[in-house]
């Protein structure tokens, strides 16, 4: 597939993946299979073990991803590598070169993805990115506050994130992903107890509040998949198929049309239109 980005220095990043021309929302920005990957819970022989198997050439791919300590050298620095660029994919964890290149936004504009069917690692624009735009992946979960994410940023990977959501005066932001976290937990909840009757209310809340924060990636998709499922509970199926459409074509966009997680969708919509047409006889 043509290269649709390049790398090049990010003012405060080090390198950075930028769009060469206009990127559609679902375009494939990259398809990649690990250099190699560790079973967890892993430890760090399993890394060194994994490290030693590689062709020289392979090594020196890998010495070349960023490390939080410059000047570890050895087993030390094999692992520090390790530890500021592996992705969880699957029951694994993996080292992609090419991904590792992509920073790190709480905003992003990208999502990262493991497609088991082709045993490789996916990015997906999750919106349309225009030419000369810093494509972004998110290393973290979406409903946590600028404290809690940047401690994390900072003690995993070694650096402060200068996002949007993480700027100084964007105090909206914090108060949105409050009421994020507490609307999920909800849902959580009232999934357990199915008397509750504000299900479908609060995950349309967390839809608008997600598109608001600018977060248009797997959390849309799933409080699309809350809404629903609440829907259909209350027998509202016109309804509870509207969100499971839009649901659909943000999976698409985030793991592409090849991933078993478009094909579970698909079949959560073909339900709901089946519920659709049995009420009808």
């Amino acid at each position: 597939m043509a290269t649709l980005y390049t790398i090049r220095s990010s003012p405060g990043e080090g390198l950075g993946s930028f769009a060469k021309e206009n990127i559609a929302a679902g375009t494939l920005i990259l398809r990649e299979a690990p250099l190699f990957n560790v079973h967890e819970p892993r430890n760090n022989a399993s890394v060194t073990s994994k490290f030693s198997l590689l062709t020289p050439t392979q090594r020196q791919t890998y010495l070349s991803l960023h490390a939080q300590d410059p000047s570890a050298c050895g087993d030390a620095l094999v692992i520090d590598i390790f530890n500021s660029n592996a992705w969880q994919t699957g029951s694994r964890t993996s080292i992609c070169p090419l991904a590792a290149r992509f920073n790190h936004s709480c905003v992003p504009n990208a999502k990262f993805a493991w497609n088991p069917r082709s045993s490789q690692i996916t990015v997906h624009a999750v919106v349309a990115i225009p030419a000369d735009t810093q494509i972004f992946l998110s290393y973290e979960r979406p409903y946590q506050m600028k404290e809690g994410r940047q401690e994390k940023l900072s003690s995993a990977y070694g650096f402060t994130c200068a996002c949007s959501a993480c700027d100084a005066t964007n105090v909206a932001s914090d108060v949105r992903r409050a009421r994020l976290a507490t609307l999920d937990s909800r849902i959580r909840s009232e999934k357990r107890q199915l008397w509750k009757a504000h299900w479908p209310r609060h995950a349309l809340e967390m839809i608008s509040l997600l598109k608001k924060e600018g977060i248009l990636g797997e959390a849309l998709g799933l409080a699309y998949h809350d809404a629903a499922l609440g829907w259909k509970r209350y027998g509202r199926l016109d309804l509870a198929r509207n969100c499971a459409a839009m649901e659909l074509e943000v999976v698409i966009n985030c793991f592409g049309p090849d991933s078993p997680c478009v094909d579970a969708t698909q079949l959560f919509l073909q339900e709901l239109k089946q519920d659709g047409l049995a009420t009808l006889e």
